[in-house]
């Protein structure tokens, strides 16, 4: 799999303690993504934010309870982004935010322990 060059990356804001059908929607969401065999993912969890709730998610000490947010970020090819976004929209719960931009992807380093590089911007 090649995907230097132009791509983009599709970006998923929820909050940690969504769920679909039983499981975290984060790990749910993954499970697709890894099924679906897409170039790679990763979730991050955020320290603090907020949403369109304008209600602060933290991770401060005081608080009781933890609900922070997470981002998911995919990066593969136009079309494979496509297919991904797709596969996970009816798994996205009402307050979310997804993103899709274009990037130039400078260095994939593949599990075959392949790698491709490219030396020129566009």
């Amino acid at each position: 799999m090649t995907i230097v060059g132009k791509c983009k990356i599709l970006r998923v804001f929820v909050d940690e303690d969504k769920k679909f059908e039983g499981k975290l929607i984060y790990k749910a969401i993954m499970d697709k993504l890894l099924e679906l065999r897409l170039a790679g993912a990763t979730v991050f969890k955020g320290i603090e934010g907020f949403g369109s709730s304008h209600h602060i998610h933290s991770a401060r000490i005081l608080e009781i309870t933890e609900n922070l947010p997470i981002l998911i970020e995919v990066v593969d090819k136009p079309e494979e982004i496509h297919r991904a976004l797709n596969a996970i929209e009816p798994m996205l719960p009402t307050h979310c935010l997804v993103t899709v931009q274009d990037i130039q992807v400078l260095h994939y380093h593949h599990a075959e322990g392949k790698h491709t590089q490219t030396k020129n911007l566009d």
